[in-house]
């Protein structure tokens, strides 16, 4: 893994608390956001791939440019919140809901170079977006800000302008079996989310803005 190479040890082992409570592991918040910050990274160069691939396509190419873009944005953000925070600072354990995504960005990979048609880029697109990665990352970044106030509320806030962007473009070019998955990614089937998290929350209430709807937090992958 990547963050060994950087030199951040994940963890200690499992802290406890006494007697009767359940141990938890907690990591070393570098490690965990270095991880974070390379997926979002290799994303964004899938992205970018599809906008070399298919930049002729009128509406198409700006698709992919804003998809690349909205990545890399998700990484600079993560990186201004590594800086500020603690390096000694520890979180909740990610590693568990890091390896389905490493598994899931890293078959994207391997199959990006047989990519021919942009019925198959949208359905890798889906994919990924449909996966919790910027859900897990903006719950990071929320415990993290518990110790770092100068983390702005802005940092956590779902951008879904894009989405919107692939939706549309997934109903003129992606087919039924892609548009189906991509209904997930659509206003309605965000709000539809958002309205499950906020019925499973005790009382009923609302988030915070912004955090009931969940932008790729609607797969289990």
């Amino acid at each position: 893994m990547r963050t060994a190479e950087r030199g951040h040890r994940w963890t200690d082992g499992p802290i406890g608390a006494g007697r009767g409570l359940r141990r938890r592991t907690r990591v070393n918040v570098q490690a965990a956001l270095d991880c974070l910050i390379d997926l979002e990274e290799r994303v964004g160069r899938l992205y970018v791939l599809f906008y070399r691939r298919f930049a002729d396509l009128p509406g198409v190419g700006e698709l992919w440019w804003e998809m690349a873009l909205e990545e890399h944005e998700h990484s600079g953000i993560l990186k201004m919140v590594k800086a500020l925070a603690d390096p000694a600072a520890r979180v909740p354990d990610i590693r568990p809901r890091l390896r389905p995504l490493q598994a899931l960005i890293g078959a994207c990979e391997r199959n990006a170079a047989g990519v021919a048609s942009l019925r198959d880029a949208l359905a890798v697109a889906v994919r990924l977006e449909r996966s919790e990665l910027d859900r897990l990352g903006r719950e990071t970044m929320r415990r993290i800000a518990r110790d770092v106030p100068a983390i702005p509320r802005s940092a956590f806030a779902p951008h879904e302008a894009h989405l919107d962007r692939l939706t549309r473009t997934v109903r003129k070019f992606g087919g039924e079996e892609v548009l189906r998955e991509a209904w997930a990614l659509s206003p309605e089937g965000r709000d539809r989310a958002g309205a499950g998290v906020a019925a499973r929350r005790p009382g009923g209430g609302r988030s915070p803005r912004g955090i009931g709807r969940a932008r790729r937090g609607t797969d289990s992958s």
